[in-house]
């Protein structure tokens, strides 16, 4: 059996989705195959975001839960943050996914839950569609001039025609999704230090209604141990949280991988783009990837269907998504990444000093930088609160940031 589709985005997750809705709002004919039974499920995220980017993504405020106080945690070192008004949040994930499947469907897309992808049809090297074997295990050939590849981390498309490899380096995270009572639903927790998470950090996300994301990220292969091992210990050994998860209850147990080697050099080719964890576009920073993902689906859907409508779905015309996506966030993502590969190596004294250095920033720009929005002013800004740098190793660091802010953007790398 064949069918026929304009556009076809293989994984429906927040890239595929956002770029489903993209694509059918401009009225070309979109598929989404999704391999699990449900969108949304299993939840492979913590889901923490910015409310900034919630609103400007139109996510209702219903599906996230604002946090205003931050607290870091290091070995020796503690550093409580206030924000008011709030400016992080923790999402409702599955039922953002959810949302956004929502919206797609109401733009005309088609969406197809329990749709695993076998392989890939190519001809000429030209991507024009999958082989998809649907839930009652009936094979169909799904063709289309475009193919979007946001399969998230296995990447199955672009790894099958030569848009990547297997990552391997990236980081794998383990949380429980609690209910605790006794947990304060405005404080959120990010800690870091060998004992409980080493070569990445430990988190305490509270969603609302009385739950919370506890869990613990680790990045291989510069660290070999477990994550859900460091999990188990965190729960019951750290005296900060202890009061706070008395008479707490898993309720659910999630993990999840997550790319830690910066984007991919190209995310086109003929017939195929590649978006979101897939390509590589989240940030390395922390791990975030939703809203980015997001962002970037809205883009290839927009290039994909412009190149349908046009007539041209030629290399050189899908190469647009390449320049918006690293006009928009390729130098910040660039600077994520070295800062990633920075403090992956930091002792627990180094991570002391960390702290005790974020002591002398703003709560703003300590936002500001976990964000990942880098300028010429938060760097500037963070030097002048903090003289001593110019005459420490720090300032070496520091140089280099300003080197690749003024970076010009808009290249294809």
């Amino acid at each position: 059996m064949t069918e026929t589709f304009d556009v076809l985005i293989v994984g429906g997750g927040p890239a595929g989705l956002a770029a489903a809705e993209a694509a059918s709002k401009l009225e070309v004919r979109t598929i989404v195959l999704e391999r699990q039974n449900e969108i949304g499920y299993p939840i492979h995220t913590s889901g923490g975001s910015w409310i900034s980017d919630m609103k400007a993504l139109k996510i209702p405020e219903k599906l996230y839960h604002p946090v205003t106080k931050v607290v870091f945690v290091s070995p020796n070192c503690e550093v409580p943050l206030n924000y008011h008004p709030a400016v992080a949040c923790v999402l409702d994930v599955r039922g953002v996914y959810q949302h956004l499947a929502s919206r797609a469907i109401a733009a005309g897309a088609k969406l197809c839950p329990r749709h695993a992808v076998e392989t890939t049809i190519v001809e000429n090297d030209r991507v024009i569609g999958v082989i998809t074997r649907n839930h009652v295990s009936e094979r169909i050939h799904i063709r289309a001039p475009v193919t979007i590849d946001a399969s998230g981390f296995s990447r199955h498309v672009g790894v099958r025609n030569g848009m990547g490899i297997a990552f391997h380096r990236y980081g794998y995270g383990a949380e429980y999704d609690l209910y605790a009572p006794n947990y304060p639903q405005d404080e959120l927790f990010l800690i870091m230090g060998s004992k409980y998470a080493p070569r990445g950090y430990a988190w305490a996300f509270p969603r609302g209604n009385g739950r919370v994301r506890l869990g613990v990220g680790v990045l291989h292969p510069d660290c070999a141990g477990d994550a859900r091992a460091y999990l188990d210990s965190i729960i019951h050994d750290f005296p900060q949280l202890s009061d706070k998860f008395k008479d707490a209850g898993p309720i659910e147990f999630h993990t999840g991988l997550f790319p830690s080697e910066g984007p991919l050099e190209q995310f086109s080719s003929d017939g195929l783009l590649v978006a979101g964890d897939a390509a590589g576009q989240g940030s390395t920073l922390v791990g975030e990837g939703i809203r980015f993902a997001i962002y970037s689906g809205q883009m290839a859907g927009n290039i994909a269907a412009e190149a349908v409508k046009a007539g041209d779905t030629s290399p050189e015309f899908l190469r647009r998504f390449d320049k918006q996506w690293r006009t928009r966030f390729g130098r910040d993502m660039d600077i994520a990444y070295m800062i990633n590969k920075h403090i992956a190596k930091y002792t627990d004294e180094q991570w002391d000093n960390a702290l005790q250095f974020m002591k002398r920033l703003t709560p703003a720009q300590v936002a500001q930088a976990l964000r990942g929005d880098f300028s010429v002013g938060l760097i500037m800004g963070i030097l002048a609160r903090n003289p001593g740098l110019v005459a420490t190793g720090g300032k070496k660091f520091f140089d280099v940031l300003l080197e690749r802010i003024n970076k010009p953007v808009g290249n294809i790398s």
